[in-house]
């Protein structure tokens, strides 16, 4: 009687004490559901907020987009050959427009000057109208010409000339009164405007942002988050705070900037959410952020929505207050009911008994442990009870787990006697060892098949008969990009004319930077090493200088270079590169150099073959030419007179003459514009270049001329078009050789007599002028004539300046190089600027004093360049440092001292140029 009544007491305390827990976990559970509930339920309607209203935002830029894209279709369908008939009806759209969409704050357009005026065949210069609204509200119309002396490298404008593409500016203060009181934050929306798919100019909207502000501001006051829009550089559109309109998160907010990345999710063009805790490590806001693009543009912005979450703790606390007040009440209650039922102290041995007849029965699936935690025989029992239940659910889970095939499933047995864990863990190890054999033979098998079916692939590439050196190696690298599935490559040959030198032959993905560097010495660079070692280069450790590979995500370091020799018969027939962000492969390297050997050796007869083809056909030609070249030579002269007699015949007779020419002689075919539109293979071999390089360049468009020779040389083309023949002498410096020659122009014309073309005949010279040159240094005395070699001359002709003399401030090494010390050209240039530079240094004062920042900053751009040709570094500085200054809009009223200490550099540099130009005072 005594032991049932002692554990009658126990099982009280028991079922009291495990109540409460149960109770209070229960408090917790229905805390934490609640509080999680709420928090799911804010961040939902937070992320629904930032879409609604950055879908708002966007609509309603995109309209506009949508006006200006309307606008630029009417203006190219008008065409440019009645430019200023068709303005006024241009000029009227956009005055409309300007009027009707209170927060435009200009509408305008800029055109090419050579799609708008015939006389004008510059690639540079354009003619600018915008209408913009006035401090009273009345559209006013500015007219602006720009670029006349070239394009303005660092602006917006020829960004989107190199690239047409539609754009929406970063936001940027401007006021067009010219007022500080009538600045305003604003952004522009362009959309490229082309006449026969050429790039002819921009139009344009520049919106105000004000309005952004006000549906923000309206927002903030309406519901309990916080709202923020921000442009694609990070800076801040609209905000509660207006001190922080115009600033850049990452000046604003460092912590949001350098905890979160900030900047990379407003780029990201992606939603994006986040929590921040406060000092107690509690959380304090969810943040929700929409990166959304609009139009056909590539900035993104983006829309930030904080949302508070102290609220939701408060109504956590709450709850479990009232849930505190049940639980004591339920225990109360229950300890009342405990005791009249404590008289069954003999549950707990039924329960034992019924546990272990299931564990006889090997039914474990539906056993549950004891919860008996007395420290008598009765909790010993049950101890001993779920010691062996455990056991045997982790036996069984094991087993299960391993049958679904997860060997790394962990099993802890009961102890090391345990000897049923003992067997199942070997089981398990053995079926694990198995796996991974079977994995990596399917592997093997796998790469094995891989290696093959590109080998089969490649193959059907090297036997195609191709004769196209380059088309051949361009369909290699493209396919073996795409295999391999790497980012970039490229074939680099022996160059044909230099054997110490390898030429890029073929790539893709390659940037124009790299392009540009497409002749790589032997045992220069990583390429210039594998061909000189004829070793295979394998990177995978690549430094922060290597070359950018470009991806859709942007411009980012390589993971893997892998650069093979191409060998054959033991000699270097080129390199091989691949680039790429992930991981090249050990197979994938071995794949790559046993195709290199096939690559090599078809590239090899390939070449020999079209070598073979030429020296076949060069021989030919010559045969024949030295058969008939004194009859031919006479033959085509009569006819080059008698051509001029009547258009028809002279075209015949003309081409029959290019064709028999053509082998001979350099000739070269320009359009009426003097762009070149063909070029034949002597003239190539004298400028060491291809025929792509020259296709559409500009006669004589690569030499400075001052406004006298660029008016002759427009008066040579204009007399060429009129159907003059002309001619002129030139001199050529092709690598370490010289030419000369007499290059003829002879305007074509078709069966109606207008001349649609030019053709340009160049005859060598070179011994002659070498032989007039010897005879002037015999003349001068530099050239003993004799024993034929040189001698001091008798007297120096000094040259039109001094070149060597010493200089503080103006630096000649930039010009003396460009210009290889051609003194008259560098006299020409310096002249030019001694004329024009000082009503530039005077326009700039102005703008500074009128505080027009925005015309100022383009014209420091424009006078920086000449400064940095002039060598004048401290001017070049001072300027670079005023720029920077406009751009970030601080200390702006330092601007006025910079520039009174450039126009007293600029004044020692003015008396420095006429010493070297020999003025006078």
């Amino acid at each position: 009687m005594k032991i049932r009544l002692w554990l009658s007491i126990r099982v009280l305390f028991l079922v009291i004490i495990s109540t409460g827990v149960i109770f209070y976990t229960t408090l917790l559970i229905i805390g934490q559901n609640f509080k999680k509930n709420a928090f799911k339920e804010t961040m939902q309607v937070n992320d629904n907020n930032v879409s609604k209203y950055s879908s708002i935002v966007k609509t309603a830029i995109e309209k506009d987009f949508n006006l200006i894209r309307a606008y630029a279709q009417i203006a190219e369908s008008k065409g440019v050959e009645n430019f200023d008939k068709n303005r006024p009806f241009c000029n009227e759209i956009l005055s409309g427009l300007a009027a009707k969409n209170t927060n435009f704050t200009a509408v305008w357009d800029t055109w090419e000057l050579r799609f708008t005026n015939e006389k004008w065949n510059k690639t540079h210069g354009r003619i600018s109208r915008s209408f913009y609204r006035t401090a009273d509200g009345q559209i006013a119309i500015k007219l602006d010409s720009l670029d006349i002396e070239g394009d303005n490298l660092e602006s917006m404008y020829y960004r989107y000339k190199l690239v047409s593409e539609e754009a929406i500016t970063n936001p940027y203060v401007y006021s067009y009164t010219g007022e500080r009181k009538d600045e305003i934050l604003e952004s522009s929306i362009v959309v490229p405007l082309t006449i026969n798919n050429e790039f002819a100019g921009l139009a344009g909207i520049d919106l105000s942002l004000e309005h952004f502000q006000k549906m923000i501001d309206t927002l903030n006051r309406a519901q309990d988050f916080r709202v923020v829009l921000f442009s694609f550089n990070g800076d801040i559109i609209a905000h509660s705070d207006k001190n922080l309109i115009g600033k850049s998160i990452v000046v604003a907010d460092t912590f949001l900037t350098s905890r979160y990345n900030m900047l990379d999710r407003i780029q990201s063009g992606k939603a994006s959410h986040f929590i921040i805790k406060d000092a107690f490590g509690n959380d304090s806001s969810y943040f929700t952020l929409s990166s959304f693009t609009i139009g056909n543009t590539n900035t993104p912005w983006a829309m930030l929505i904080e949302a508070p979450l102290q609220k939701i703790e408060t109504q956590v606390d709450s709850v479990k207050a009232t849930l505190n007040t049940v639980v004591i009440a339920g225990l109360i209650i229950l300890l009342l009911i405990t005791a009249v039922f404590t008289m069954f102290l003999v549950l707990p041995l039924i329960k034992t008994k019924r546990i272990l007849k299931k564990l006889a029965d090997g039914n474990v699936e539906e056993i549950q442990k004891l919860n008996i935690n007395s420290a008598d025989e009765i909790g010993d029992m049950a101890n001993s009870v779920n010691t062996v239940i455990e056991g045997m659910n982790r036996v069984t889970l094991y087993a299960e787990k391993i049958g679904e095939g997860n060997y790394n499933f962990e099993f802890t047995q009961l102890s090391k006697k345990d000897m049923l864990g003992n067997a199942i863990i070997e089981m398990s190890n053995s079926l694990k060892k198995a796996k991974e054999e079977e994995s990596q033979r399917i592997e093997e098998e796998r790469q094995l098949e891989w290696a093959s079916q590109g080998i089969n692939v490649f193959n059907k590439i090297l036997r195609i008969d191709n004769q196209n050196l380059e088309l051949l190696t361009y369909e290699i690298i493209k396919t073996l990009v795409v295999y391999l599935e790497t980012h970039m490559g490229g074939i680099y040959l022996k160059n044909s004319l230099d054997e110490k030198e390898l030429e890029l032959i073929s790539f893709i993905g390659f940037s124009k930077e790299k392009y540009e560097q497409r002749f790589v010495k032997i045992g220069e660079g990583e390429v210039g090493r594998c061909a000189l070692e004829m070793e295979t280069i394998f990177m995978n450790d690549i430094p922060i200088v290597f070359t950018l590979v470009t991806s859709g995500l942007g411009r980012s370091i390589p993971s893997s270079v892998l650069l093979v020799p191409l060998i054959s018969n033991r000699e270097l027939v080129g390199v091989l590169e691949l680039e790429s962000l992930k991981e090249i492969k050990r197979y994938q390297i071995n794949f790559v150099e046993r195709l290199a050997e096939n690559i090599a050796s078809t590239v090899s007869a390939v070449k020999n073959n079209v070598r073979t083809a030429q020296l076949l056909d060069q021989a030919q030609k010559q045969a024949e030419e030295l058969e008939q070249q004194e009859e031919e030579i006479r033959q085509t002269m009569e006819e080059m007179q008698a051509a001029q007699e009547e258009a028809h015949k002279r075209e015949e007779e003309l081409s029959a003459l290019i064709k028999g020419f053509s082998a001979m002689m350099p000739i070269i075919d320009y359009d009426l514009k003097g762009r070149v539109i063909n070029v034949n293979e002597n003239y190539l071999k004298i400028y060491k270049a291809r025929k792509s390089q020259l296709l559409g360049k500009q006669h004589k468009a690569d030499l400075f001329m001052n406004e006298s020779e660029l008016q002759k040389h427009q008066e040579f083309w204009e007399r060429l078009t009129e159907g003059k023949d002309q001619e002129l002498v030139e001199y050529v410096k092709s690598g370490k050789e010289d030419y000369w020659l007499v290059e003829k122009y002879i305007p074509i014309k078709d069966k109606y007599g207008l001349v649609h073309k030019i053709i340009c005949i160049g005859i060598d010279i070179t011994e002659l002028k070498k032989t007039e040159s010897k005879i002037k240094q015999i003349q001068e005395g530099t050239l003993n004539l004799k024993t034929g070699e040189k001698q001091e001359p008798k007297a120096k002709v000094a040259p039109i300046i001094d070149l060597n003399q010493e200089l503080t401030i103006v630096d000649l090494t930039y010009l003396k190089m460009v210009y290889k010390r051609d003194s008259h050209k560098i006299y020409n240039i310096l002249k030019l600027y001694y004329d024009t530079l000082p009503a530039q240094v005077d326009e700039v004062n102005k703008l500074a004093k009128d505080r027009e920042y925005a015309k100022l900053k383009s014209r420091i751009n424009s006078l920086k360049t000449k400064m940095s040709y002039l060598g004048l570094k401290q001017i070049y500085n001072s300027l670079g440092t005023i720029e920077k200054l406009i751009v970030e809009q601080k200390n702006l009223t330092e601007i006025s001292t910079m520039l009174k200490t450039i126009s007293n550099y600029w004044s020692i540099a003015q008396q420095e140029l006429k010493k070297i130009l020999r003025l006078p005072n």
